[in-house]
Formats: structure tokens, C-alpha cells, sequence
């Protein structure tokens, strides 16, 4: 051989090849894929002359091999009718993929793909959409069934050394019938290589299959493996779902897109957005990485485009990342104490939600990620059930026809948290709804939204910028300023409290204005509205919704606190009130007389003539 050609024998396959009296040279290639990997040495390139149908697996155990098509020619390699049967000790008789890497004994093995289409054609050998039975070598699982489960990919491997599974420049799988078009288990590895892609054709949709069946899995299934879609890979065009992780690491550089959602999939309901559609995390330890390069668009058909779940779940977006164009599909979907550090963009997001975190899941929105350009129902961004959420970036320019442009928060059970750090924007959103806030929305109680920083600014809605909506919700502004809003009722558009017994502590910072709702009820056990004499309230004054009234502080006032008196406080009162016969406290603190009155609360001096209320 020349200098830097391989030694390795090449090994040729044909459909006017020969299996029996063929070598698997050029001049007598072998007819099937299945005999040319059986005959090809570990390191060797199969080299395919001419589109092929096959009607059994070509699996191999414990080698490396590469299979591409010969010269220029991309030729197409498609899954027959009847394709046979196979047996393996674990599974006994089962429906296997078109391409199976396998190992033994601690030896890896290894499977490249350039230049070859594998077609599914869409066709399912079974009838039953789950996971075959593997028995673990006691003897005590039923594997009697798995000849009526359909087969699990186009390429499979489950490895239990490391193996890898190449998609490299101009490999395509397309129309998975089965399962999904690569499955990986354990130590296999798939890695698709710019230029590669897996796709459907329009005339693809998906069924779940008879009784027993859970459903298929998507275009790439892994379970407890590993995933690299570099830059330039495409997962294009699919029917249900792109990517499937039962536990293992994804790390996506590449695009996905024009991915329609299929109810039909495995673990797929449009309940609460459960069907993950571009990528679904579940299981443990499962996590996905979207590069600087990754793109996720065009994404359709119900629950949401990036869906993870599960503690220790964890989804990362990266600087540069891009979700965009999800249509009537939540934009990224978290639960059950999942976590997501998001770096990248969302935009481009219609009807629906951008993010959604349910029962405990946290997030981070980081410096530069931002979250814009959005048409959403609901909010924007929605948290329930103890979710968790952290903002350093930008929530901006987006626009909502249901309960909050931006920042929804409700507790459904458990209680929700939001924070706004220093350099975090919500800026310049619009609630097109008839009510609830422009950019806050605190709309059940135990809920909480903490600004430490950032700036609220630009909102318009029905009812102010931040609106503390329920009993016992919380909001504390330590710093920031929320400033430059504009209502569409005539309700004061800066922070606007109601219903009865909410927490509102205004330490440091900056508003346009405070008012308080008619039906806002301070009690001392509850809640109460606290403005520190740090704090700048532009308009220089508390308005009271009822009967128009306002609290306007002196210049060199002390903190106004309104509602939940101190215990020194409640103590002083409550004695002078048994003394004098009065009924006991109640709530909030107030001095009521005919004629004009000036009150200094400065301590508390007994006045037989100026009634108490407390």
C-alpha cells in the first residue's frame, strides 16, 4: 500500500453481489450487508455499489468498521418486507435494526457512517411500540413476547464497553419505522458529525401501536448514554420527537428543527406540556448542553420543545444558543426538582410559554441569556409548585393575552420564588390581557418575588408593573427600580397590592408609585406593607384605592409600616385597650376624629379623647 493508505482489506457489497460464491471484493462483492460485516475485518471500510434493501440485520460484535458508499454516489440502503427475526442471549427471538454494534468479553467496537442513506421506510416489524424484555441471566424474565415488539432503531447498540456510533459527513437515516432511528444503552456512544442528519419524509406520522405498547421513543434514544451533535448535524423534519434521554449526557452544537409533536410518543401527554419534542429529559442523571452553535427551532404540535425532569436532571444553554419559532408548544418545560442554568435566547415563542417550571424545578436565567421576543398566552415565563427562579438576564419586549407578560408565579401546593438580581432587566413588555400585571404577577398565596437589583421598566398592563394579587404573597424590593411603566386601566402602573393580607417590604430601591387596593387587610399574624425611608417613591405618596385617599410621608418621616405592628407595639396597645375596657386589637393601626388632625407616631401617648384602632 502507499504511504498513509490503509492495509486493512476492504470489504464490497451489491445488489448483484453474491453471498455464496462471492469474496466481498470488488469483482465479487457480496450481496448483503449482513454477510459483508460478518466477513470484514476490525478497522476495515465496507464499501456499498448499489442501493440495497435489506431483509436481515447486519450485526457485529467487537470491531470497528466503516460503511460508505462507493465513488460519488450516495446510494440508499432500505429496510424489506419481512425482515428476519434474530436471537441473542438475552432478548432470545426479537425484531432487530437494520444495524446492531455489539460487544463481548470487554472488547469495544465501533460503527462510521459517510456518504449512505439507511431508509426505514416507516415500516414496523411488530406490532407492540415498547422495549424489548432482557433477561439478566436468572432465567426469570418473560422474553416470550419480544418477537411482537417492534424494533428498536435503524442503528442500535448496546455496548457495555465503550463503542461509538459515527454519523459523519453525508450519512442519513431516515424514516425510522421502530423505535428510533439510533438507539444507544450503556457505553454506546453516538456522535453525529457535520453533515449528517437524520429526517422524516412528509408522509411520515406515528401511531402507538396495539395494546401494550408505550409508544416510540424519538429520531435518537438513549439509555444511560452519550449524544454529540456537532455543528452542522441536523435532526430535520421529524414526527414526534427528536431526542429521547432515558439518563446520559447530550451535548448539542447542531440544529433541530421543524419538529412536530406526536401524542403517540413515549411519555408524551399535553398535560402541564409533558411531551418533550426536540429533546426530552427524563430518568436520572440525564443532561443536555446546548452549544454556542446549537439552534432548536420551528417547533410545533403541543408540550414543549425542551423537556426535562427529574432530580438531578439538568438542562444548560450556552451564550449563542438559540430556541425560536415554537408554535402552540412551551418554549422549555422543567419539573420535579430539575435544574436549567440558561445562557442562550428563546424567542420567537406563539401561543404558549417560553418557560415553564413546575414542582420544584429551579432555574437561572444568567447575565446573557435573554428571553424575548415572545407572543405567549398565559405568561411568559410561569412558575408553580415550589419552582424556583433566578434572574440575571433579560426578560424583554415580550407580550402576553393571558395573566402576565413576563413573570407569573403561582404555588398550586408548594410555594414559588422569584428573584431579580442586580443587572436583570424586565423591560418593555405588554399584557394584552384585562387584568393582572404588566411584568410581575404574584397571583397566589405563600408565593414570593425578591428584587435585590434590576429594573422593571417600559411594562404596560391592566394593573401595575409588580401586582401582589393574593393573600400572604410576598414581594421585597432591597434594591433595583421599577419605573417607567404605564397602565391601560388607569390603575397606578408602579406596584399595585390587593386582597387582604399580603407581604409588601420596600427597603431600598426606587417606584413611580404604591397603591393599595380596596380590599387590602394588613393583619398582624399575616402580612403588612412595610416602605423604609431608603426607599424613593417618586410620586411621593401611598395611594389608597378606597374612597381615592393617600398616605403622604413628611420629608424627615421614620418608616411607615402598615399593618403587623411590632410586638412592643401590639403589647403597649393591647394593655391600654383592657384598661380602658376596649375591645381587643385587631389589625392594623389608625386614628379617626372629626376636623382636621395631625398624628405623629413617634411612640404611643394615652389619649382619653382620640379613640384607638388597632
Amino acid at each position: 500500500a502507499a504511504e498513509g493508505e490503509s492495509t486493512t482489506p476492504a470489504v464490497y457489497v451489491s445488489s448483484a453481489g453474491d453471498d455464496t460464491n462471492g469474496n466481498g471484493s470488488e469483482d465479487k462483492p457480496f450481496a448483503t450487508l449482513a454477510k459483508a460485516v460478518g466477513e470484514a475485518v476490525d478497522g476495515a471500510t465496507i464499501y456499498v455499489m448499489s442501493d440495497l434493501t435489506m431483509t436481515s440485520c447486519a450485526r457485529f460484535y467487537n470491531k470497528s468498521l466503516t460503511i460508505t458508499s462507493l465513488g460519488d454516489a450516495t446510494y440508499t440502503i432500505t429496510r424489506g418486507d419481512n425482515f428476519a427475526q434474530q436471537q441473542d442471549n438475552a432478548r432470545s427471538w426479537y425484531n432487530p435494526a437494520m444495524v446492531e454494534v455489539q460487544t463481548t468479553g470487554g472488547v469495544g467496537a465501533g460503527l462510521t457512517l459517510t456518504n449512505i442513506i439507511f431508509d426505514d421506510a416507516g415500516k414496523a416489524s411488530g406490532t407492540v411500540f415498547a422495549q424489548t424484555v432482557s433477561d439478566d441471566g436468572t432465567g426469570t424474565a418473560d422474553t416470550s413476547h419480544n418477537t411482537d415488539y417492534v424494533q428498536d432503531a435503524i442503528i442500535a447498540s448496546n455496548a457495555t464497553v465503550p463503542s461509538t456510533i459515527t454519523l459523519g459527513k453525508g450519512a442519513v437515516l431516515r424514516n425510522f419505522g421502530g423505535m428510533s432511528a439510533v438507539r444507544a444503552t450503556g457505553a454506546a456512544k453516538l456522535v453525529m458529525e457535520s453533515g449528517s442528519v437524520i429526517e422524516d419524509a412528509p408522509s411520515i406520522t406515528r401511531s402507538k401501536g396495539d395494546a401494550g405498547s408505550v409508544g416510540p421513543a424519538g429520531a435518537v434514544w438513549l439509555q444511560g448514554s452519550d449524544f454529540e451533535m456537532e455543528n452542522g448535524a441536523e435532526i430535520k423534519n421529524v414526527n414526534g420527537r427528536a431526542v429521547y434521554v432515558d439518563g446520559g449526557e447530550v451535548t448539542v452544537g447542531g440544529t433541530i428543527s421543524n419538529i412536530t409533536g406526536n401524542a403517540n410518543m413515549w411519555q408524551a401527554t399535553k398535560k402541564d406540556g409533558t411531551s418533550g419534542t426536540a429533546i426530552h429529559l427524563r430518568g436520572e442523571n440525564a443532561s443536555a448542553v446546548l452549544t454556542s452553535t446549537a439552534v432548536i427551532e420551528e417547533i410545533s404540535g403541543g408540550g414543549s420543545a425542551v423537556f426535562v425532569t427529574g432530580s438531578g436532571n439538568k438542562l444548560t444553554t450556552d451564550p449563542g444558543s438559540i430556541i425560536k419559532d415554537v408554535a402552540n408548544t412551551t418554549g422549555i418545560y422543567c419539573s420535579f426538582n430539575s435544574d436549567a442554568q440558561l445562557s442562550g435566547e428563546i424567542t420567537g415563542v406563539k401561543n404558549s410559554i417560553a418557560l415553564s417550571l413546575n414542582d420544584s424545578a429551579a432555574a437561572v436565567l444568567k447575565k446573557e441569556g435573554i428571553i424575548c421576543n415572545n407572543a405567549c398566552t398565559t405568561a411568559v415565563v410561569y412558575l408553580r409548585a415550589g419552582a424556583h427562579f433566578k434572574v440575571y438576564g433579560k426578560i424583554n419586549d415580550n407580550t402576553s393575552t393571558g395573566n402576565c407578560a413576563a413573570l407569573y408565579i403561582v404555588t398550586n401546593g408548594a410555594a414559588s420564588h422569584a428573584t431579580l438580581e442586580p443587572g436583570g432587566e424586565i423591560c418593555n413588555n405588554t399584557n394584552n390581557g384585562s387584568k393582572y400585571g404588566a411584568a410581575v404577577e404574584l397571583q397566589q398565596g405563600n408565593c414570593s418575588f425578591t428584587m435585590n437589583g434590576g429594573t422593571i421598566s417600559g411594562n404596560s398592563g391592566p394593573c401595575g408593573a409588580v401586582q401582589v394579587h393574593k393573600d400572604s404573597a410576598k414581594f421585597i424590593m432591597n434594591g433595583g427600580e421599577v419605573t417607567g411603566n404605564t397602565s391601560k386601566t388607569g390603575k397606578e402602573a408602579g406596584i399595585y397590592v390587593e386582597y387582604k393580607t399580603p407581604t409588601v417590604e420596600l427597603k431600598a430601591g426606587k417606584a413611580q408609585s404604591v397603591t393599595l387596593a380596596a380590599n387590602v387587610s394588613a393583619s398582624p399574624s399575616k402580612g403588612h406593607v412595610y416602605i423604609s425611608d431608603r426607599f424613593d417613591l417618586e410620586s411621593g405618596l401611598v395611594a389608597m384605592a378606597q374612597d381615592a385617599k393617600t398616605v403622604t410621608p413628611a420629608e424627615d418621616s421614620l418608616n411607615i409600616k402598615l399593618g403587623n405592628a411590632s410586638l412592643t407595639s401590639v403589647t403597649t396597645l393591647t394593655t391600654a385597650s383592657t384598661d380602658k375596657g376596649w375591645k381587643s386589637p385587631l389589625a392594623t393601626f389608625w386614628a379617626q376624629r372629626n376636623g382636621a388632625a395631625e398624628l405623629t407616631v413617634g411612640g404611643l401617648v394615652a389619649n382619653d379623647d382620640l379613640p384607638v384602632y388597632v
